[in-house]
């Protein structure tokens, strides 16, 4: 990551968190917000007005996990009176907490950063102490998601536990919790980020052109849509629903679902994506249904905060 000197480190952290947010609702994404598709009492410029909100915060110097998590997500839900990011806000502070502790010189001699992100953020989380994991609790009381924290084993508004073991209790529902637990194992492991590494660090080549970003986080969206079932519908409505969205995202993406060197073909326009009439009426599929695959979207964003940072001239 080459920084503009006249942009310092932290602020350079904050930028990228609010192009990856940014990139997220310009780009059509099947039961979920964006510019051109409206859900669930939201907008588009609901989630621009909530990142614009929390990134002060997200980035804020002297402030540890929890409290950067609680006060994002007051801000945020201020400015909206509603819960719009609190998954990509409990998925992108510990990765923006973690590089804010390495220090710009210290990020710049890694020679694999992705492995740094995967060791310290396990090493990082786990240390999590219980006040911290009680202000990360509060966070969700006060954003109020549909279902999440009301499970048996983990019920926020009444443990003492720390967040380690609390996520442990729920990574097998949970896929926010699973990253918790693994050090964010599967999202470091995605292969647009690990090409991104590839070309970025080993072969040292040009990022990928800014008009093919938001044909890249429509990928990234689809990638997750098609590999995980999305949480946020399994807390709401059940595993059967959670499994009938995945492999109806599949059918969408037909048989484009092969993302080696999908950057490449991403930056030579030779990747297909659905039509956007087949996403709109994907999207429209699962809206009226209520089926709203919320924690695939802030996976996408947080794969697209660290996909930016590791390109040199990443910007929107």
């Amino acid at each position: 990551m080459n920084f503009d000197r006249a942009m310092d480190y932290v602020g350079l952290l904050k930028r990228n968190f609010l192009i990856a947010c940014k990139l997220d609702v310009q780009t059509q994404k099947p039961g979920n917000v964006s510019f051109d598709s409206s859900g669930f009492g939201m907008t588009g410029q609901d989630f621009i007005n909530s990142s614009n909100a929390c990134a002060p915060l997200v980035v804020q110097t002297g402030l540890e996990i929890g409290e950067k998590i609680y006060l994002a997500t007051k801000e945020s839900v201020r400015a909206t009176g509603c819960n719009t990011n609190l998954g990509i806000i409990l998925l992108c502070v510990p990765v923006l907490h973690v590089l804010q502790k390495l220090g710009e010189e210290g990020f710049n001699k890694l020679d694999d950063p992705l492995a740094f992100l995967q060791a310290e953020l396990m090493k990082t989380i786990h240390a999590i102490d219980l006040k911290q994991s009680k202000l990360i609790y509060d966070a969700i009381v006060y954003a109020n998601p549909g279902g999440l924290g009301e499970d048996g084993e983990m019920d926020v508004r009444s443990t003492n536990k720390k967040i380690i073991d609390a996520m442990r209790q729920a990574k097998d529902k949970d896929f926010i919790a699973k990253q918790y637990f693994s050090g964010f194992f599967e999202i470091l492991k995605q292969p647009v980020l690990q090409e991104n590494f590839r070309r970025q660090w080993i072969n040292g080549e040009k990022p990928i052109d800014s008009c093919a970003r938001q044909s890249l986080a429509c990928l990234i969206y689809f990638y997750w849509l098609t590999n995980i079932r999305d949480s946020h519908i399994q807390r709401k409505f059940g595993l059967r629903a959670a499994e009938f969205v995945k492999k109806k995202a599949t059918k969408v993406f037909q048989d484009q679902i092969n993302f080696e060197n999908v950057l490449n073909k991403v930056n030579n326009g030779k990747i297909s994506l659905p039509s956007r009439p087949r996403i709109r009426q994907f999207d429209e599929f699962l809206k009226v249904r209520g089926l709203n695959p919320g924690t695939s979207a802030d996976i996408t964003v947080c794969s697209l905060l660290i996909f930016g940072l590791l390109e040199p001239d990443y910007s929107a």
